[in-house]
C-alpha cells in the first residue's frame, strides 16, 4: 500500500499507512542511520560542538593543550634554534608568520607590529613582552629580512625577524602552529594570519584573531604576570 502523509489541526505532521509493512519504513531506516553517522562525525570534527571551522579548532587544541615549540633551526640573522631562543629569551613572545615581499595581509601585520611595538616600549613592558616575525619564505635570506627589519623600523630589544633554514623543518612549523601557505603562479603566497602567544617557557598557548593587537597584547602582559 501506498503511504499518505496526513496533517491534523493543531498537530505535528505523521506518516500513516494501511499497511504494517510500509516500503517507507526501510528508508527512514536508512535516513536515521545516515544522520546520527553524520551528527558522530560533525561531533568529532568539531571538537564536540565546540567550534566549527579548522582555524577554531586549531585556536581551541592550543588552549586545551599548550604545544611545545619545535626546536628549528633559524637565522635571526645569526644561526640560532628557535625553541632554545624563545625559551632562554624569558619574555613572552609575540609571533606572527609573514615574508619580506607580500603587499597584503603581511602589510596589516607590520602595522599592528609597528603599534604593539610603540605599545611596549611606551609602557615599559620591553623586559617582559617582545615580537617575533617567522618568514616562511625561502628567498628569504638574513639580508633580505635586516632590510625588512629596517623598513618596518624594527628595533632589536623589541622585535625580531627570523627565518627558517630547511624546507622540511619550515613546513613542520607551519604544521604545528596551524599555518596554511599556499604559493601562487606569480610567486606571492596566500596564508592565514593570527597572533601566536608563546609563553616563558616557550609553549604556544594561545592564538588570537591578527586584527585585534590590543587583545593579544593585554594577553601577553597577562601570560608576563602583569595587569593589563
Amino acid at each position: 500500500m501506498r503511504a499518505r502523509i496526513a496533517r491534523m489541526p493543531g498537530t505535528a505532521m505523521t506518516i500513516s499507512s494501511s499497511s504494517n509493512h510500509s516500503p517507507l519504513a526501510p528508508t527512514l531506516a536508512a535516513l536515521l542511520l545516515v544522520c546520527a553517522a553524520g551528527g558522530a562525525a560533525l561531533y568529532l570534527g568539531t571538537m564536540g560542538f565546540a567550534v566549527v571551522s579548522t582555524e577554531d579548532a586549531r585556536r581551541l587544541a592550543v588552549l586545551r593543550q599548550p604545544l611545545a615549540t619545535a626546536n628549528v633551526a633559524i637565522h635571526a640573522p645569526q644561526a640560532e634554534r628557535l625553541a632554545a631562543m624563545l625559551r632562554d629569551d624569558g619574555r613572552v613572545t609575540i609571533v606572527s608568520f609573514v615574508y619580506s615581499s607580500c603587499n597584503t595581509v603581511c602589510s596589516v601585520l607590520g602595522s599592528e607590529y609597528q603599534q604593539l611595538q610603540e605599545q611596549i616600549r611606551r609602557r615599559g613592558l620591553a623586559h617582559q613582552i617582545r615580537l617575533l616575525s617567522i618568514s616562511f619564505d625561502p628567498r628569504d635570506t638574513p639580508d633580505l629580512l635586516t632590510a625588512y627589519a629596517r623598513r618596518q623600523q624594527a628595533d632589536p630589544a623589541v622585535w625580531r625577524m627570523a627565518g627558517i633554514d630547511q624546507d622540511a623543518e619550515r613546513q613542520a612549523l607551519l604544521d604545528a602552529f596551524g599555518v596554511v601557505v599556499l604559493k601562487s603562479p606569480d610567486g606571492e603566497f596566500e596564508h592565514n594570519a593570527a597572533f601566536h602567544l608563546i609563553d616563558r617557557q616557550g609553549q604556544l598557548v594561545r592564538i588570537m584573531d591578527f586584527d585585534d593587537p590590543a587583545a593579544a597584547l593585554n594577553q601577553a602582559i597577562l601570560l608576563a604576570g602583569g595587569k593589563p
